[in-house]
């Protein structure tokens, strides 16, 4: 009853207890038989006046299957049994036992527990293992196209109008562009950071910043640092870009392989559009998927959720502290 719930050890101890007392129940099993009829075949070798079948290590054993069988691991499972109880000499019955668990629950699917609630809750996770052929697709076929992104112009944007942007909106983070006509990609900058820079930053000569203050994005040579903000410094300026034409199935790599959450997409600089891991994750699992129908119209893509909206609070101070201590150095 405890799968599912969000308790420590609610998956392993109660897999391993279930184990243990049916392992139990078939040891004492077979130690009845044996006391009842000691001249079975499958008793032959057994001495008399001693212990023959100990049922405690059945509830090693059916332990370690039961929980092997649930999550589908091997290896950390024998190392955990052989930690817990320190017997070397019962490995091989455990990695056998563990072992056939393994292959009679793939019988009936690849995936564990932990993989089946990952897929039961939907987040966003790309499994390297996963053997799925990916839809042969452009990436601009399924992403997000830059009308339809909010994105931050390098230059116009005052500290009011930023926080107006954090108030409104739930994204995690903005593409940074010199201007809608022209969207040329200059960064990106993450939600967290952005609050973060908004609400903490000064003038040089630590005066406090006026809600009507310019701020920008790029290099503006005639700009007055104690009458304007250069968030600059806060902006990632070389994002992970590619192509508007690569291939979903190379985009679908580098998500996976680097752990990304985001890919931008560009032509020759300019900004066409954004690919986040929901997005990734949305074609694959989508019916759309199944059927091989793909455009920008029919892949649902789900709103990114994203922390709660405004700005951050004085408790977020201690998670930013690395990236403040990044900034001053620059």
């Amino acid at each position: 009853m405890t799968f599912g719930l969000d308790l420590p050890a609610g998956i392993i101890l109660p897999s391993v207890a279930i184990g243990a007392l049916y392992g139990r129940a078939l040891g004492t099993t077979f130690k009845m038989w044996q006391e009842a009829y000691p001249k079975v075949f499958l008793f032959g070798n057994c001495e008399p006046d001693i212990p023959c079948v100990t049922p405690g290590l059945y509830a090693i054993v059916g332990a370690a299957s039961a929980l092997g069988g649930a999550t589908r691991m091997t290896v950390s499972i024998v190392v955990i049994m052989f930690e817990l109880t320190g017997a070397l000499t019962y490995v091989i019955p455990i990695m056998i036992a563990v072992m056939l668990s393994k292959w009679c629950g793939d019988i009936f699917g690849k995936r564990g527990i932990y993989e089946s609630w990952i897929e039961l809750n939907e987040y966003p996770f790309l499994d390297q293992r996963d053997d799925t052929t990916p839809p042969d697709v452009p990436a601009h076929k399924v992403m997000t196209t830059v009308d339809d992104l909010t994105v931050i112009t390098a230059v116009g944007h005052t500290i009011d109008s930023l926080r107006h942007l954090l108030l409104t909106t739930s994204y995690r983070g903005y593409p940074v562009v010199t201007d809608t006509s022209n969207p040329i990609l200059l960064g990106y900058i993450s939600r967290n950071e952005l609050s973060f820079a908004l609400k903490y930053s000064k003038s040089p000569t630590d005066r406090e910043l006026s809600s009507e203050t310019q701020v920008f994005f790029a290099h503006q040579p005639f700009a007055d640092p104690v009458e304007t903000l250069d968030l600059r410094p806060w902006m990632d300026q070389t994002p992970i870009t590619l192509n508007s034409g690569t291939t979903f199935s190379l985009v679908l790599q580098m998500f996976q392989r680097l752990g990304l959450r985001y890919i931008l997409l560009s032509d020759k600089g300019v900004l066409q559009g954004l690919l986040t891991k929901k997005d990734v994750w949305s074609v694959l699992n989508g019916p759309e998927f199944r059927k091989g129908g793909f455009s920008r119209e029919n892949v649902v893509r789900p709103v990114n959720t994203a922390e709660e909206v405004g700005l951050l609070e004085s408790d977020d101070v201690t998670s930013m502290a690395s990236s403040l201590e990044r900034r001053q150095s620059l």
